[in-house]
């Protein structure tokens, strides 16, 4: 068997090998693009002055669910980490607001930095809430 033939058949197994891998992270980030988008919408459960009935509620547990799937553990955590601050909702927690926008927004961007962007220089500070007026 020539030298020739069994360099050919290692580039042509190793060009397989590359492409199929390719081709499976190509399809794990876009799983992972729609339930962060679908979770993100999901989150509106959670934002004042919005109204939300079972549904909503029960869509968001959904994506919830889903996230412990195709999300890296950085996301899981800020979201555990965030419906640990929603369930400890006090009325009388002076702070609760504020940690519960910080959580929010830092689960918003590890979603972002586990879909590429992971150098993104963005805080939960930065991130805006907005209520329009009546």
């Amino acid at each position: 068997m020539s030298w020739a033939i069994i360099i050919s058949a290692i580039i042509g197994i190793s060009g397989y090998l590359i492409n199929h891998r390719l081709s499976q992270k190509s399809e794990i980030m876009s799983k992972k693009r729609q339930v962060y988008e679908e979770i993100s919408m999901a989150l509106g459960v959670f934002v004042t002055g919005r109204i939300s009935n079972n549904e909503d509620k029960n869509r968001f547990l959904d994506q919830y669910a889903k996230l412990w799937l195709w999300a890296s553990d950085s996301v899981i955590r800020a979201a555990n980490e965030f419906s640990d601050v929603m369930i400890r909702f006090d009325v009388s927690d002076k702070e609760w607001q504020t940690r519960a926008k910080s959580a929010y927004a830092n689960f918003v961007i590890e979603m972002r930095k586990d879909l590429g962007f992971s150098k993104t220089l963005l805080t939960s500070k930065e991130y805006r809430f907005v209520s329009f007026g009546n």
